[in-house]
């Protein structure tokens, strides 16, 4: 009787997976790119995408050799092949999603720094999980003289190794802080950019973007409940430790997919709009008062309208970096007369003043511009 292999299944999901979280962090860097705001964070999230295409061919390799069977079946080579391959991507793995939720939290300091206790307790999440996860990553591999003990039983009778279950142990700690971690990066966000003064359509969209880590934090939850199963010479069930494979994997794709939609948010409402913006290619003019006719076409009207819809849509459209950006601020003053009306105006008409200051970083007034149309 055929025994029931999950292997395949497994890794053709987990490829589809990664695949989809490389377009997104490519679509990432190019929207950060184009608003000139690539930063270490996408650095590191690019590491962790390339991280997790590494870590999915050992998958591919520990599935060649039989991985979603029943691994006391399989013969011994087959077997240490299985456990070499896992005792390789794990780390890996691990490595990927710490890298990936330190890039998210690298994100939102310059979006929280408006409060000091945010700042310290987002540089406290940074350290804290990055080195509990390096830690959980490494001690496997150093918990016996010889590697090789890992997945070869004759080496693991002539070498010395520590304790196992100490390593299970702190990767509940690591596991757990994780999660916790992913709660405090969905719910602060929320609550700081509710505060804000946007517009209700623009603070919800944000807002649900940013709490996106919540399914992170249910996968990272259901991965720590799997790690006794952890496969390894001593542990070798019917199980094979495929579930904590599955939802290590889960949690590494979902941390990186929902850590980079915010980012190309300005690149999808960009791209929308301009396929949509041929309904406002025209213009028209008015006509004369009592006159039956038209008025010629103010020169600078058209300009002025651009202009008008690109600063609308950068507030709507830009990087959510720019809302909570502090050291730029606007002034914009504009007065409107009719021109009949108006001593020092010859012809009819209606005449727009629009003045605009702008304050740059270091506070010094820019140069206005000042005209009429």
């Amino acid at each position: 009787m055929s025994q029931t292999n999950l292997g395949p299944a497994l890794e053709k999901g987990i490829w589809a997976a990664v695949i989809i979280a490389a377009v997104v962090v490519f679509l990432r860097v190019f929207a950060k790119i184009k608003i000139k705001r690539f930063g270490v964070d996408d650095g590191l999230m690019i590491f962790a995408e390339l991280l997790a295409i590494v870590s999915t061919v050992f998958l591919t390799l520990s599935v060649k050799h039989g991985f979603g069977k029943n691994l006391d079946t399989l013969s011994s080579s087959d077997k240490s092949e299985v456990l070499k391959n896992i005792a390789i991507q794990v780390p890996i793995v691990t490595l990927s999603t710490t890298f990936a939720r330190s890039a998210f939290i690298l994100y939102l300091l310059p979006l929280l720094g408006t409060s000091k206790y945010y700042q310290v307790a987002l540089w406290a999440l940074l350290v804290i999980q990055f080195a509990g996860n390096v830690a959980s990553a490494v001690l496997p591999l150093s918990i016996c003289r010889d590697v090789a003990a890992l997945w070869d039983p004759a080496v693991a009778l002539t070498t010395t190794c520590g304790d196992s279950s100490a390593v299970i142990k702190f990767a509940y700690y690591s596991n757990t802080f994780n999660s916790a971690t992913d709660l405090f990066l969905a719910v602060v966000p929320t609550m700081v950019f509710w505060n804000l003064n946007l517009k209700l359509r623009i603070k919800i969209s944000l807002i649900i973007l940013l709490s996106l880590g919540i399914v992170a934090m249910v996968a990272s939850i259901i991965k720590t409940t799997k790690l006794k199963d952890v496969p390894s010479i001593t542990n070798t069930g019917a199980s094979g430790g495929i579930e904590l494979i599955r939802w290590g994997y889960i949690e590494n794709i979902i941390i990186i997919i929902t850590s980079s939609i915010p980012c190309i948010r300005p690149l999808i409402i960009s791209s929308v709009r301009k396929i949509s913006s041929g309904k406002y290619t025209h213009s028209y003019e008015l006509s004369m008062p009592f006159s039956g006719r038209k008025s010629a076409p103010a020169p600078n009207e058209t300009n002025h309208s651009r202009r008008t819809r690109m600063f609308k849509s950068d507030l709507e459209n830009n990087s959510i970096e720019h809302i909570l950006d502090n050291n730029r601020s606007m002034h914009t003053s504009t007065s409107i007369g009719g021109a009949p009306d108006s001593p020092t105006f010859s012809t009819p008409g209606i005449t727009k003043q629009v003045e605009i200051s702008i304050v740059t970083d270091s506070g010094q007034p820019g140069k206005g511009h000042s005209g009429s149309f």
